[in-house]
């Protein structure tokens, strides 16, 4: 479960975000909800590790991810259906809360940001049942909601934390290589590929599989909907790599099943990085 999901409503107004920018004749300025919100908006069996998102999965050693400390203890919760997790006040120091579900059923699950994971049958006994990431704090965020069925049942922990930033490292080729971070992507981006590697996509054949490339052309949001049309049903592999840049260790799966979503859209997504 812890590859994160766009849904439709979300992708939408990220195109027309795009399209609106590109009438206005705008430098392109691609920011974090921009980039990933756009295209196939499904990454199939595989994380796109930026930012918390890398710290939050394991890999401290990611350049370009903060270097997390945990402040206080850790609260667990257990839930059914729709739920509000209240944090109460942050101790001071606190950055963000880092948060990891672990779904009890199968079922779908839409948070605050607009991404949204799902669980399968499959995921109940694998590490696919866990979806980890941060929640960034501002003033008077005190809690999350997070919406699904009314039948999942699942399992909440989370602990509010410092974050560090850290920057980039560069290979033998001058290739920058990281996780996404404020400054935004390194030329290759960490990923865990399908088969549970860990290492590194192009960002520009990112770019060109989730549609951020073609995006650039597009005149009109009907150009938009049009590209989005030709993509459903389409998966697309690109190569995951070690930090050369060069050694191929997995791949990376970039997806347009056109799942349905059973969950309402929150009403103001940004995407979780």
């Amino acid at each position: 479960m812890n590859d994160l999901k766009f849904d439709e409503h979300f992708s939408q107004a990220l195109r027309s975000e795009l399209v609106s920018r590109v009438e206005k004749a705008k430098p392109a300025r691609r920011t974090k909800a921009a980039r990933w919100g756009l295209g196939a908006g499904i990454f199939a069996g595989a994380v796109v590790l930026g930012g918390a998102g890398a710290a939050a999965s394991g890999l401290l050693a990611i350049p370009g991810a903060p270097v997390i400390t945990p402040l206080g203890s850790t609260v667990t919760e257990t839930h059914s259906g729709p739920a509000t997790v209240q944090f109460g006040t942050a101790p001071e120091g606190a950055k963000s809360v880092r948060l990891k579900l672990t779904c009890l059923t199968t079922g779908t699950w839409a948070y605050e940001s607009g991404a949204i994971s799902a669980c399968k049958a499959q995921d109940l006994t694998a590490p696919g049942n866990v979806t980890q990431f941060d929640i960034p704090l501002t003033p008077g965020k005190e809690s999350t909601s997070i919406k699904t069925q009314a039948g999942s049942q699942w399992q909440i922990s989370w602990t509010f934390v410092d974050e560090e930033p850290t920057n980039w490292a560069t290979n033998a080729n001058g290739d920058t290589y990281g996780a996404q971070n404020e400054k935004g992507l390194p030329q290759l981006v960490a990923v865990k590929a399908t088969n549970g590697l860990m290492g590194y996509v192009y960002n520009a054949e990112l770019e060109d599989a989730t549609g951020m490339t073609a995006a650039l052309s597009f005149k009109t949001r009907e150009e938009a909907l049009a590209w989005q049309e030709k993509q459903k049903g389409k998966r697309i592999s690109i190569p995951v790599y070690e930090s050369d840049g060069k050694t191929v260790i997995g791949e990376f799966l970039i997806s347009n099943d056109d799942e349905s979503t059973v969950v309402p859209p929150p009403s103001s997504p940004v995407p979780i990085p």
